[in-house]
């Protein structure tokens, strides 16, 4: 393939977290410059771009099901060239270049800006082992500036920080991301205006730690204050708090979301365990203590304040009486939001060298108790929700007339969705009431009522 000005049609195939779709993002921006189109299916496409995650084994084996599959692609003529970036790059960049290849250039983790040259190279026929061009340079403030939506057109992630200067047991995320590097305020504040002036109505704050941010730069937290000069640009709507850490829930940060007409009453607060031993032995500096006052201080302070946690299922050592006193602890505090995660062993990580390891099927059982319980306490919440009227963002409305749209208690992607119907005259991206009129599984069913005026007004 010989480079010319004309389009080459470009699938970005972005996996894991939200942190991670930022940075499909970024390089969709970079792309978006020309001459590439960004196209949804890898199929008939010129080039595809994998953005792996490496966190955890699960994820590790999905990004490796990819690859594998894009490159059957490629072999049957489909595909003309395939590159890897991302977290999985970071960790095994050797290992993967010597099973894997087929692929045409491995990328690590950078501001992405040199992709361009790199497929530029490919076009030209050089191969990864004579490929000389890098993935970019080093990460900047401004890195995130010039990404395009990779979300539906209302809705973006804010990444306001990158790394973590938490050492838990289990993680292995700061030897991939390395240390804190918060963002400047004015940057956000830039980036922020720009996502809004899109047509970006909710912003998801998300880091590695969001309570984190700005300790590196001033020495202190300042989550509350950047909450606070979000919450005045004009056009936003919605902002909603993810990765919280619950040893960092201050007093200033809760009354800043209480009076923030645009903060949700919404907060993701992974705990982990409640075990103070488990605790301990994952280095995450808190205690159950400081986890129950952090949840009676939000639901306190935030009326109607809607709790999602994670916690990690067959910790090496737990025993059947940490399990048990987590599970009361959920079935108390009813997190309306939850996700539960076997222990994953990774490599180079403190917990890795642990023993007394749980057996897989006894991990299972426990996981199949946790998930029966939060379905207990999802249907009992929405069982209380029919017959209100609650405050919805349409997300979605089809070609064959089904709209589907989230409540303030619903992060895109990960937690529930609310079906709307009749969907006549309903617009992506609006707000509207709507009155809940039942439910199925985890999702709503709601009736459109009317539209809602921004709360600044």
């Amino acid at each position: 393939m010989i480079w010319s000005e004309s389009l080459y049609q470009v699938c970005i195939i972005s996996l894991g977290c939200p942190k991670n779709l930022v940075d499909s993002e970024v390089i969709a921006g970079h792309l978006a410059e020309g001459p590439f189109e960004i196209v949804p299916d890898p199929d008939g496409a010129d080039y595809a771009v994998i953005n792996t995650c490496g966190f955890i084994e699960s994820a590790q084996r999905e990004s490796l099901d990819t690859i594998e599959e894009i490159l059957g692609l490629k072999a049957s003529g489909r595909l003309a060239g395939v590159i890897v970036v991302g977290c999985l790059v970071q960790r095994f960049r050797r290992i993967l270049k010597k099973e894997l290849p087929e692929v045409d250039a491995f990328l690590p983790i950078t501001d992405y800006s040199g992709v361009p040259r790199v497929l530029r190279a490919l076009s030209e026929g050089k191969h990864q082992r004579a490929l000389r061009c890098r993935g970019g340079g080093k990460r900047t403030s401004h890195t995130d500036l010039g990404r395009l939506l990779l979300t539906v057109p209302h809705v973006s992630y804010l990444r306001i920080a990158e790394g973590c200067n938490h050492r838990c047991s289990f993680c292995a995320i700061p030897a991939i991301r390395g240390r804190l590097k918060s963002k400047s305020m004015e940057v956000l504040e830039e980036e922020a205006k720009r996502l809004v002036a899109s047509g970006v109505k909710e912003i998801n704050l998300v880091a590695e730690d969001t309570t984190d941010y700005g300790r590196d730069l001033a020495g202190t937290y300042r989550l509350p204050l950047l909450l606070n000069r979000l919450g005045r640009i004009q056009g936003l709507r919605w902002i909603r708090l993810l990765y919280a850490y619950p040893s960092k829930i201050t007093e200033r940060l809760i009354v800043e979301m209480a009076e923030n007409p645009l903060v949700l009453e919404y907060i993701d607060m992974p705990i982990q365990h409640i075990s103070p031993r488990i605790l301990t032995s994952m280095r995450r500096g808190t205690s159950p203590d400081r986890i129950q006052k952090a949840v009676q201080a939000l639901r306190q302070r935030i009326p109607g304040i809607v709790l999602r946690t994670s916690v990690i299922i067959g910790y090496p050592g737990e025993t059947d009486a940490e399990f048990q006193a987590l599970y009361d602890f959920l079935e108390a505090v009813r997190f309306e939001r939850l996700g539960a995660f076997p222990f994953s062993p990774e490599e180079g990580t403190a917990a890795f060298r642990l023993e007394n390891r749980i057996p897989a099927g006894k991990i299972q059982e426990r996981l199949e108790r946790i998930m029966t319980l939060q379905k207990r306490i999802i249907r009992s919440r929405n069982k209380s929700l029919v017959g209100t009227t609650e405050e919805v963002i349409v997300d979605v409305v089809r070609r064959d007339g089904q709209a589907f749209g989230r409540t303030r208690a619903d992060a895109p992607e990960i937690d529930c969705a609310v079906r709307l119907e009749p969907a006549t005259a309903l617009i992506p991206g609006t707000l509207i009431r709507a009155r809940i009129t039942g439910f199925s599984g985890y999702d709503l069913h709601a009736t459109p009522v009317t539209g809602i005026s921004d709360p600044r007004e």
